[in-house]
């Protein structure tokens, strides 16, 4: 999965092409979008990792990937699987995007960042570290992920001021949940964990090796553009022609 900065700066980048076009939800009398709802709801997904007795197929669960392991998602249908449960979680949160306006879009871009990411960067990723002898079927390898998905992720709070208007988002706006999915608390607790992770904690500055770094903000940059288009030609959102 990307990391947690990488899904931040990402929803910026989406709120500011959202914010230069005119468009609607495909819902009727749909309150006003916020935008802060929209930042949050973009880390939503991983705050299932905030449970207590938290177990890895909790978060498959949460990013629609029951009976998709890891390693399958390539695979035949997989994908098609994935996208239809999404659309189907979009569909059916209607009543609660009503109650907190911006929230289960983000949940759905998380979800197409993601997408783009496992089946583009973690590839990349494994490739690079081939040529240390290192396979995904080597413990060390994830463990050398995790590590450089931080790294890639403090290099880019040191590089782009403009995250610091998404820790004001993160710290302002007020308590949500997503339906029969993931708790208040459990999100609080996740919103909290991740302004004292990656916002109040110092870094040492240290470059990632095969997670590269650039690869990684063209990667944003590719995403944003691609999930922009997918919102209209999916039918998660529709062209305001008023």
């Amino acid at each position: 999965m990307a990391g947690t900065v990488v899904h931040l700066l990402t929803a910026e980048k989406l709120l500011k092409e959202l914010c230069q076009m005119k468009w609607r939800y495909p819902f009727k009398n749909m309150p006003e979008f916020q935008a802060d709802y929209f930042i949050v709801g973009n880390i939503c997904p991983d705050g299932i990792m905030a449970r207590q007795g938290y177990q890895r197929d909790m978060k498959l669960h949460t990013h629609f990937r029951d009976g998709i392991p890891d390693g399958s998602f390539d695979k035949e249908g997989m994908a098609e699987l994935f996208e239809k449960r999404m659309m189907q979680f979009w569909q059916e949160h209607e009543p609660d995007e009503r109650v907190c306006p911006g929230l289960y879009l983000g949940y759905v871009t998380h979800m197409m960042t993601d997408e783009k990411f496992i089946l583009q960067e973690r590839p990349n990723f494994f490739q690079n570290i081939s040529v240390i002898g290192l396979t995904q079927k080597d413990a060390e390898t994830f463990i050398r992920f995790n590590k450089e998905t931080d790294l890639v992720d403090f290099q880019l709070l040191r590089e782009y001021p403009e995250l610091q208007e998404v820790k004001r988002a993160l710290e302002r706006v007020p308590g949500y949940e997503i339906k029969g999915m993931i708790t208040k608390d459990e999100l609080a607790a996740s919103r909290k964990w991740i302004l004292d992770y990656f916002f109040e904690k110092e870094h040492t500055e240290e470059t990632a090796k095969f997670l590269k770094y650039d690869s990684m903000v063209q990667f944003i940059e590719c995403v944003v553009k691609e999930i922009t288009d997918r919102l209209f030609l999916e039918g998660y959102l529709a062209k305001d022609l008023n």
